[in-house]
This record gives C-alpha cells, structure tokens and sequence, in this order.
C-alpha cells in the first residue's frame, strides 16, 4: 500500500514538472510543494482507511469466532448426548454409531481449529476464510441432525 502510494507521489512529482517546465523556478517549487501536500494527504487517508478496514475485519472476525465457538460447545453436547445414548444401543450396533460418532467429533474439532488458525497477514482473504468456516458450520449442523433423525433422538 505504501509502495502504490509512493510510486503515486513520484508520478505526480514527475507529470507536475513535466507540465510546468515553461514556469519560473519559484512558481515550479511552490506547485510541487503543493503536489507534496496532497500527496501527503492522499497517502494518510488511505492509511486511515486501511487501519479502519482492518478494525472492521477484526471486530468480524471477533463476533464470528465468538459465534462459531458457542456452536462447536453445542455441537460437543449433542455429541456426548449421543455417546450416552450409544451405552444403551446393541452391541452390533456401537462399533457403526462410534464410528459415526467420532466423524462428528472430528469435523466438529477441524471447525474448532480452523477458526483459531485464522490470520490477517495469512494467505487467504477474509471473505474466503468466512465463506470456508460458514460451510464447515453448515457440514456439522447437517451431519449432526442426520445422526439425530437416523437414530431418532
């Protein structure tokens, strides 16, 4: 950003020169200086409004994290209901429901780390990583209530 801003002032400098070659010196340094100034000015907006985007990407990304844990702590209870109630299913049965169980249990801890992973300086923009994370959420919740309708809970 500082770069593109930098590279943005020089190239006004060098246009303004260009332009105003047939002015007296005086007048020449008083429009740079002017260019300088609005460079200047120019640079700390964009500052301004790179700092407020990313207190605005981190304030959503402390509501979603906030949100997404209480879904993974409902998401454990439902799980350990369903180990209780997989005590009482028939012995032929357990090994299957365990297994269905412990993929629940694994998705719901990947969601877990995944959200506790993310990164502002990382590699993936913040509309992917909440697109990503919303469809993991979605994946869970479905999953779970299909266990719950497959063995009527």
């Amino acid at each position: 950003m500082k770069k593109s801003i930098g590279l943005l002032v020089a190239t006004c400098l060098v246009t303004t020169m260009n332009l105003t070659s047939c002015k007296s010196s005086n007048e020449k340094v008083e429009d740079a200086q002017e260019e300088v100034v609005d460079a200047k000015e120019n640079q700390m907006e964009a500052e301004q409004n790179l700092n407020n985007e990313t207190m605005n990407s981190d304030s959503d990304y402390a509501t979603m994290k906030l949100e997404t844990e209480k879904l993974v702590a409902a998401n454990d209870a439902k799980i350990a209901a369903f180990k209780m109630k997989l005590k009482i299913e028939k012995a032929e049965n357990q090994k299957q429901f365990e297994a269905n169980i412990n993929k629940l249990e694994e998705k719901n801890n990947k969601l877990k780390t995944d959200l506790n992973a993310y990164s502002e300086n990382g590699k993936e923009s913040w509309n992917t990583f909440r697109m990503r994370v919303q469809s993991s959420i979605d994946d869970v919740n479905k999953d779970i209530e299909n266990y719950r309708k497959e063995h009527n809970y």
